[in-house]
């Protein structure tokens, strides 16, 4: 009997689902203004890093920066890296404008305008070109407006990648820019951060939906992501994760859960589904960096 219960619990244990999370970058070619060279040694980092882990992955890009610094032809080359890496690309606007700033047309028109390079590039590779990210996840200020985008997205072919798991790498790495001396306690720092942002999502997931569901998590092409890529993506299989495209991801009922979050303040979608089911997660325990938006210490 005690064997027949042994290889059961062990049969379990071989089958039992691992968390899950898919990876998204935002900002391609680079969420900072640098030479081309430069971002392009970021985006090796990062996606060596990836292929070392074999972790799916899609970038989110900003057409708008391959025109800057008379560069357009190397930054292209950043995206192409991508997709001759089996990585996708997807739409994240043209000049990365908040919806809720905007008129819906000029939204729109900023999307379109997102398209061009990184769908060809798509399609020269074989793959589909169908994702799009709202910056600073500003999804419209009414039912009405978001509804009205929405629609303009299903025209267009487009699937918002939403985000569940948010660790505020973006701040990490302003603070890293306005410290380069204090690179290795910055860096022991956003990981211990991400380690405590994962372990209330998942609580936080639990509470809404009694599972840990697939998770989508948010992170930027920067300078620190760039040298801590392999750490973060041993740190997440430590936790119990496995790594999953975004379309995987997105087939958890979760994603189908009404929202009805309509502010001009961008959250993660956990927080959007808890608020329209009338909250049952204490938000004021999700863990914020001592830092502010501009890189510099809250105290």
């Amino acid at each position: 009997m005690k064997v027949i219960i042994f290889i059961l619990t062990t049969l379990f244990s071989l089958t039992a689902r691992a968390d899950q999370v898919a990876l998204t970058f935002d900002d391609l070619p680079c969420a900072q203004d640098i030479k081309a060279e430069e971002e392009l040694e970021i985006n090796k980092n990062i996606i060596s890093s990836l292929a070392n882990f074999h972790v799916p992955a899609i970038g989110f890009a900003n057409e708008e920066k391959l025109y800057k610094n008379e560069e357009t032809e190397g930054k292209i080359s950043i995206l192409k890296l991508w997709t001759q890496s089996d990585l996708a690309l997807g739409n994240h606007t043209y000049s990365h404008i908040a919806m809720s700033n905007s008129k819906l047309e000029d939204f729109e028109k900023n999307v379109i305008k997102g398209s061009l390079v990184s769908k060809k590039l798509m399609q020269q590779a074989g793959l589909p070109y169908k994702y799009f990210r709202h910056p600073y996840l500003h999804t419209g200020n009414s039912k009405e407006v978001n509804e009205e985008f929405e629609s303009f997205l299903k025209k267009e072919g487009y699937i918002v990648a939403p985000v569940t798991i948010d660790t505020d790498d973006w701040k990490f790495n302003q603070l890293l820019l306005k410290n380069p001396n204090d690179r290795d306690k910055i860096i022991v720092e956003y990981l211990a951060h991400t380690k405590a942002k994962f372990e209330f999502y998942k609580e936080a997931s639990k509470k809404i939906f009694g599972r840990n569901i697939k998770h989508i998590w948010l992170l930027h092409v920067n300078l620190l992501n760039s040298y801590v890529m392999n750490d973060l993506l041993k740190l997440t299989k430590d936790l119990g994760y496995d790594f999953i495209t975004l379309d995987q991801a997105l087939e958890d009922q979760a994603y189908l859960e009404p929202d009805n979050y309509y502010t001009a303040f961008g959250v993660s979608w956990l927080y959007r589904w808890d608020y329209t089911r009338g909250k049952v997660v204490d938000w004021k325990k999700d863990p914020e960096p001592d830092i502010d938006d501009n890189g510099d210490r809250l105290r």
